[in-house]
């Protein structure tokens, strides 16, 4: 899994700035966003999965990803390159701007696109414009002053908030919401990580990522992850006639042998056998 912010340019303690440019095709993958960020597409468009909606983010628009894992990928532009400049901030830089206490919502803004709260996308206006303008001007430069890179992520901040008033519940859920394990969960389960590597993922220590999954999920990570699995399996086994061997790499089992290992000791029958009795068996998922 790609992890950013990667390439660096200019930073301060809160902020960092990167310039991301690439001339290789892209996959559809999940990313590990380790912080918040504003994203500005300069040449090609930026695609975001997430469940059945599909965000493309062309150089009009103004991206704004909460950290956490997104699954993404870049288009190209015709000269066969992708490149964005990113703001990285953290939630520490949004709770000390003391803007968020009073939370205006109109959700029926036409210039504004949302996935779940998770990731925000903003077509520019010409003031937001001229400030992208400005500010890749400045990043060309090199121009490493921490005072004046506060001041211009407050001055977009501000733009944001006096143009698109919506803007304000996003900012504040970055200072108030806690819910980014649960959505990371869903999205790896079947990817067969380590119990290390997701709580590294999740930012957490492993005792810590340990406490908070028992408390959301009411079990371990291993022993929910595994029933989980089963769980889409059983559905493919009822309504598909896919292979079993397809059901168990679709379910996230690494081998055959290890679903058909795993289903017997959860039901105590195989696969083939819940298959043939649905009506018997389905009560047991």
């Amino acid at each position: 899994m790609k992890q950013f912010p990667k390439e660096k340019i200019l930073e301060n303690n809160k902020l960092l700035f990167a310039r991301w440019k690439t001339n290789t095709v892209s996959t559809k993958q999940y990313i590990l966003m380790q912080e918040n960020a504003f994203v500005f597409v300069i040449k090609g468009k930026k695609i975001i999965f997430r469940d059945k909606e599909i965000l493309e983010v062309n150089n009009k628009q103004l991206l704004i990803v909460k950290k956490g894992i997104h699954n993404m990928t870049e288009y190209l532009a015709e000269d066969g390159v992708f490149e964005a400049i990113v703001i990285y901030f953290n939630d520490t830089f949004i709770k000390k701007m003391k803007l968020f206490d009073d939370v205006s919502i109109d959700t029926n803004q036409p210039n504004i696109k949302a996935l779940n709260q998770q990731i925000l996308v903003l077509n520019k206006n010409k003031t937001i414009e001229s400030f992208v303008v400005q500010y890749v001007v400045y990043i060309q430069e090199n121009e490493n002053n921490q005072t004046i890179l506060t001041l211009k992520v407050n001055e977009l901040i501000y733009l944001l908030l006096s143009t698109y008033p919506y803007t304000r519940q996003f900012f504040s859920t970055i200072i108030y919401e806690r819910n980014d394990l649960e959505d990371m969960v869903e999205k790896l389960y079947k990817e067969n990580y380590t119990i290390d590597q997701l709580a590294k993922f999740s930012n957490r220590s492993l005792s810590t990522f340990k406490r908070d999954f028992n408390r959301i999920f009411q079990s371990s990570p291993a022993k929910w992850i595994v029933s989980r699995k089963l769980s889409d399996a059983c559905v493919l086994l009822l309504n598909t006639n896919k292979s079993i061997s397809e059901i168990a790499f679709e379910s996230g089992f690494e081998s055959l042998s290890l679903f058909d290992k795993s289903f017997r000791r959860h039901f105590k029958i195989t696969p083939s056998f819940f298959r043939e009795q649905p009506v018997n068996q389905n009560d047991k998922t």
